[in-house]
């Protein structure tokens, strides 16, 4: 998991290519003013999708993983509670190869406050469970950028 400012994404240029080509779409697009949806970056290996949803209940929602892609999240509106579990204390219950989608059990985590002008990496096979309420009834609008590693 990397958890920062977007003022401070640049620093975290060369971990992998595909991550410096949304990085540098990220710098240099207006998030704000992309429609709902996905949107190609560099083809399959890169792209985003813009989705808007209420906040899920913490308690009922399971630890996803993805082995092919890693996730970038920044939320355009709203605020989020976003869980990391501890790979090293999670079991993996299910996965999907073909949409690159698992679901995991954790015993450890922690948890991070997404805001507007804050982003959130989740890496390979790290347990994540994003788009959580964050304790107050609200619409989130979320660009969630997959990167083929």
């Amino acid at each position: 998991m990397i958890y920062d400012k977007l003022a401070n994404i640049n620093l975290y240029k060369g971990l992998y290519p595909n991550l410096d080509i949304a990085i540098d779409y990220i710098c240099n697009h207006d998030l704000t003013k992309l429609e709902t949806g996905k949107h190609e970056i560099a083809g399959k290996d890169v792209y985003v999708s813009v989705i808007e949803l209420e906040g899920k209940d913490i308690a009922s929602t399971p630890f996803e993983i993805h082995k092919k892609y890693l996730d970038i999240h920044i939320d355009i509106t709203g605020c989020e509670i976003i869980e990391t579990g501890d790979m090293d204390h999670s079991t993996e219950t299910s996965f999907d190869a073909e949409r690159d989608f698992g679901i995991a059990e954790c015993e450890n985590k922690v948890t991070t406050h997404l805001n507007p002008e804050d982003f959130y990496i989740c890496m390979l096979d790290e347990p994540h469970k994003p788009a959580c309420a964050d304790g107050k009834a609200q619409t989130i609008k979320k660009c969630v950028f997959k990167v083929l590693v």
